[in-house]
């Protein structure tokens, strides 16, 4: 044995293994293969019974079984639902609805986007309807206000200039005939 060399002892014992993994693969499909076969020639009429009455008994109660897993499954959604509902009632009901808080309205039931007055239905009284609930409309509601704003800001100058007489603006302006007259 102090002759052979280690890398041969090494080479033996690999072969021997891998012969070993594969022989037992090797004999396994063979059994498989012989009992298979043997299942089909050597069936008896006592056995064919015994398999056609289990496949029988299966079709025969399959929906029973069906009905207690179903009922099992209802039964433990409906306790974790009442967990859940519970657990909501627990915490009590939400003060403002996410929808009050998206529209700026208080309570109406309106979603966002829903509309209550157009430009010329607003009055002066809505100027702060979409500070209602403490968030800032950035959309339609705020082009609303700005030409409301607009219009306001129209009539108070006209207004100004409807209770100025004619001499009253001529003299804010700086402008008179004899001015004129030199112009020309």
């Amino acid at each position: 044995m102090a002759d052979r060399d280690m890398s041969d002892v090494a080479a033996e014992a690999a072969a021997d293994f891998f012969n070993q993994i594969f022989g037992v693969f090797i004999e396994g499909g063979r059994r498989f293969g012989r009992n298979f076969y043997n299942s089909f020639i050597d069936v008896s009429v006592q056995r064919w019974a015994k398999v056609i009455a289990s496949v029988v008994f299966y079709i025969l109660i399959r929906p029973y079984i069906e009905k207690l897993f179903k009922a099992i499954h209802d039964r433990d959604r409906r306790k974790e639902k009442e967990k859940k509902e519970a657990e909501r009632a627990a915490r009590g009901k939400a003060k403002m609805s996410a929808n009050s808080l998206r529209g700026g309205v208080s309570g109406d039931g309106k979603v966002l986007g829903e509309v209550e007055n157009t430009d010329d239905e607003l009055e002066d009284g809505d100027e702060n309807l979409a500070q209602a609930s403490g968030v800032p409309e950035w959309n339609s509601m705020a082009r609303k206000r700005q030409k409301k704003y607009l219009k306001n800001l129209q009539k108070q100058n006209g207004k100004h200039a409807d209770d100025l007489s004619e001499e009253q603006i001529m003299e804010l302006l700086d402008w008179s005939d004899d001015e004129a007259a030199k112009e020309k």
